[in-house]
């Protein structure tokens, strides 16, 4: 029974990733959008959270990203092109993440 919970925890259900993967790529757009208001609004508290907000979604997806990448080096199966779609996404989603995160740190113009 250890050995079978041990294979089932290492090798997740393909549907499990992807859907993990997909959960990041929306947890990270909201995270920025909420990082945007924020900034749009001058707003110090808002920006504070939304920052906090963004750094989970980070995980999120370095987590998500981790967890594709033992999908696809564990098997060579008929999902493998989803698998790559998933990752590419998840991939152009921490790099904005990575944008976002950088444009919070640049200091706030005087009005």
């Amino acid at each position: 029974m250890d050995l079978l919970t041990e294979v089932n925890q290492h090798q997740m259900p393909l549907r499990h990733v992807v859907d993990n993967a997909e959960k990041a790529i929306q947890v990270a757009k909201d995270a920025e959008m909420a990082v945007r208001h924020a900034q749009l609004e001058s707003n110090p508290k808002k920006l504070s959270s939304s920052i906090q907000q963004l750094e989970t979604a980070q995980r999120a997806a370095e987590q998500a990203q981790s967890q594709l990448d033992a999908q696809i080096s564990d098997h060579h199966h008929q999902h493998e092109q989803e698998l790559k779609q998933v990752q590419e996404q998840l991939t152009q989603s921490m790099q904005s993440i990575e944008v976002t995160g950088g444009n919070t740190e640049q200091p706030k113009q005087v009005r």
